[in-house]
């Protein structure tokens, strides 16, 4: 007898298992959050920055270990630190490379064994490069920027947003450039000597168009604005404690200022779902004094290995928008 065809009513099949996607699709498809403000969606550009690491990593897994989904993949975090330091990744580019992993595999970084990082042993914008021999690495791929950014003395993505009424005063009557998308995107005013205000402004009248101070084109080059920006709060840390020293009633009024510029950047905090940082005296009185390998660097270079804490703090606040004597002194007053 020939054998009925069941009718496709009665035909039973297992249910289909949902696809999860490649390696490439499942992190382009996740979903990051902040540390703080979970409620806040996280910058793109610091999103893009994670993700861009975490599929490096995803490649590598894919290769080395045919692992198919992210979980599979957090097993080997530990041997990709490995092997970015075999590589010849510095400290600092390693810790780099997994926090961005980490936080779209959402693996604790802590739990990640790798080489310990010394600010003294930065190399970006630090001693001769290869790219420094380049044609457009010179004053002469962008004369315009590369005064500007003398004086001014920001990051390269802080420039291509700068517009044509981007230059203000502060609540001192302070010339300032008004930085819109600093880091964190957080607004920024940059610190100008009056002396130097008529070469500013002479880059203000004539802007790129009506919404940029500068072109595309005149940031595409190799020009070390990193560079610039170290020489700038050298120069200023140099000014400040200048005047300190030598103008009755300045340290005074310097401290007056940075209370004020402290709490109204508190205030702003606050508004907007961050901890205040709270007010310190400390942060303004006596020494920032260099130990370790800062020292040794410091040494080496016939460099200072005490600085004013007042000095400091007015370089980081308004010249670097970093409102921390180490960083200040680390990335920026020892890189020679």
């Amino acid at each position: 007898k020939v054998a009925k065809r069941m009718s496709k009513k009665n035909t039973f099949s297992a249910p289909r298992r949902k696809k999860q996607g490649s390696l490439i699709y499942q992190i382009k498809h996740s979903e990051l959050e902040r540390k703080e403000k979970k409620d806040t969606p996280m910058l793109k550009k610091t999103e893009n920055q994670y993700k861009k690491h975490a599929l490096k990593f995803a490649e590598y897994c894919k290769v080395t270990y045919q692992c198919k989904t992210l979980e599979e993949c957090k097993s080997h975090i530990q041997d990709y630190s490995n092997y970015l330091t075999a590589s010849g990744r510095t400290p600092s580019t390693t810790h780099t490379y997994l926090a961005g992993i980490c936080r779209v595999l959402d693996f604790p970084l802590e739990n990640v064994n790798k080489p310990i990082r010394v600010v003294a042993e930065n190399t970006r914008s630090r001693g001769v490069k290869a790219v420094d021999e380049r044609k457009d690495s010179g004053r002469n791929a962008s004369p315009r920027l590369y005064d500007f950014a003398a004086i001014v003395g920001i990051r390269r993505n802080e420039y291509l947003h700068l517009r044509p009424d981007d230059l203000v005063w502060d609540d001192f009557g302070n010339p300032c450039v008004l930085v819109r998308k600093g880091k964190g995107g957080k607004q920024q005013l940059q610190r100008i000597l009056p002396e130097e205000l008529p070469a500013i402004q002479k880059v203000f009248q004539h802007p790129a168009d009506e919404q940029h101070l500068f072109s595309k084109a005149e940031l595409s080059n190799k020009i070390d604005l990193h560079h610039l920006r170290a020489l700038r709060a050298q120069r200023m840390y140099q000014y400040y404690l200048s005047r300190i020293q030598n103008e009755k009633g300045y340290r005074e009024q310097l401290i007056s200022e940075i209370k004020h510029t402290w709490e109204k950047d508190d205030d702003a905090r606050e508004e907007n779902g961050y901890r205040p940082k709270r007010w310190k005296d400390c942060k303004v009185n006596g020494n920032y004094v260099l130990r370790g390998h800062n020292r040794e660097l410091a040494l080496k270079n016939g460099l200072p290995v005490s600085y004013d804490r007042l000095a400091l703090l007015a370089v980081s606040i308004y010249h670097l928008a970093h409102w921390r004597h180490d960083v200040t002194v680390a990335n920026y007053l020892l890189a020679v």
